[in-house]
């Protein structure tokens, strides 16, 4: 199929009403689309009756000249097949493919079906509130507001009477004081979905919640401390381990528990799974919970707690800080979880003798793109804090576009060196 050859953006064109037709019915179906491929609508005799009985050339040449402005702002494109001998314009089967749904929308007065249902919605639950005042938050319009600006989209495509009565549910929680955790409540209220409420704080402030009311679950360390000999091999001092490392990975962290090269022989391993965006709740006894790794033994435990839990800043003593690094995947959501470590641990940096390894491949040009494994999505954090980070291997990413994965670790290697 042929396509015409493409034009710079020009400015929109007059609201013709077959335009405005084709534009409206070719957003409504991509808002019915379910599939990845572009959304195209013929332009048949049902679409466009003007194209098929019109019986003057002249007639049918103006029609092409309207779609052809409205192709040259780039937000749609006119497909056609090969042309054949003796073949019109609709003949050859010409087919509309949308390329901007939010420009073509707001030219042709298009309310999205989502921005539809919101409105009516945000109308329901005020006329609702205002016949059923005890089932209403303090301030209605404060929330009414706040869901126009932060519109709560796992409820969308629900009978408004529906949602309506899961707000309700959760304003009653709200009210009652009942401390829980966040996802407990999310299932009561929205038809047992646990994550509608994720990132939702200022929606339940508004609603009513008192602070600290819904907890988060709490994030798990698995811990696995060297052995007291290794720990004093490494100056510990008599401490149990005289340095902490994270570990993104959990096939990374068994490996490197189970062989204790010199890297690492006096480090406090830790797995930390899901805390990529709430590592402040590492610090509190109330926000993590703590599970030694066999054959470790629980007379670790107080000195990881007293770690762990006590005040950031160096005690009074003038015993610096514990040395804390992390290791996890050459990519950019490895960095940022490193960025957001910092913010409880200043001291934290990027572990060299692991990302030192998997650095060498990458320049050499090894590795993948992110979107041969589903990080297309993820973004630079562009800073991170730690010099050799910011310095060395944010630079590296940028400048290879791959990325490698920690499991490349090589522990062979590691020891190989150590003898």
């Amino acid at each position: 199929m042929d396509t015409p050859e493409s034009s710079s953006r020009s400015d929109p064109p007059s609201p013709h009403p077959l335009l405005l037709r084709l534009a409206r019915s070719l957003l409504a179906k991509a808002e019915r689309s379910t599939t990845q491929r572009p959304v195209r609508l013929s332009l048949d005799r049902k679409a466009a009756p003007e194209l098929h009985d019109a019986v003057d050339a002249d007639q049918i040449q103006l029609l092409r000249m309207q779609l052809d402005d409205l192709c040259a702002t780039g937000w749609v494109t006119l497909l056609l097949e090969a042309p054949r001998a003796f073949a019109g314009f609709s003949d050859r089967k010409p087919q509309m493919e949308l390329c901007d749904f939010n420009a073509l929308a707001a030219w042709a007065g298009y309310t999205p079906q989502a921005q539809r249902w919101r409105q009516k919605w945000r109308t329901h639950l005020a006329a609702h509130w205002a016949a059923n005042p005890h089932e209403a938050p303090a301030n209605p319009a404060a929330v009414l507001d706040h869901l126009a600006r932060s519109p709560l989209v796992p409820v969308e495509g629900l009978p408004v009477e529906e949602a309506t009565q899961s707000l309700a549910t959760l304003v009653a929680l709200c009210k009652s004081g009942q401390a829980m955790a966040l996802r407990e409540a999310s299932a009561r209220a929205f038809q047992s979905r646990s994550k509608v409420l994720d990132h939702r704080e200022e929606l339940l402030r508004l609603l009513g919640a008192t602070s600290g009311q819904f907890t988060e679950a709490p994030i798990q360390l698995l811990l696995a401390p060297p052995g007291g000999d290794l720990a004093h091999s490494r100056g510990g001092g008599g401490r149990a381990f005289s340095e902490v490392l994270f570990i993104e990975n959990l096939v990374t962290f068994e490996h490197m528990a189970d062989t204790r090269a010199t890297a690492w022989a006096g480090s406090l391993l830790v797995y930390a799974a899901g805390f990529r965006s709430s590592a402040r709740r590492l610090r509190s006894r109330a926000g993590c919970r703590l599970y030694l790794r066999a054959p470790a033994s629980i007379a670790a435990l107080p000195e990881i707690e007293s770690w762990l839990f006590q005040p950031l800043k160096d005690d009074q003593s003038g015993v610096p800080a514990m040395p804390v690094s992390f290791f996890g995947d050459l990519d950019y959501a490895g960095m940022q979880i490193l960025a957001s470590l910092r913010e409880v641990f200043p001291q934290a940096c990027a572990w060299q003798p692991g990302y030192s390894q998997l650095a060498r491949p990458l320049a050499a040009g090894a590795g993948h793109p992110p979107e041969l494994a589903a990080k297309a999505q993820q973004t630079d954090p562009g800073h991170t804090g730690c010099a050799y980070a910011d310095n060395e291997l944010l630079p590296a990413l940028r400048n290879q576009g791959r990325f490698i994965d920690q499991e490349v670790f090589d522990l062979d290697e590691v020891q190989e060196s150590d003898r």
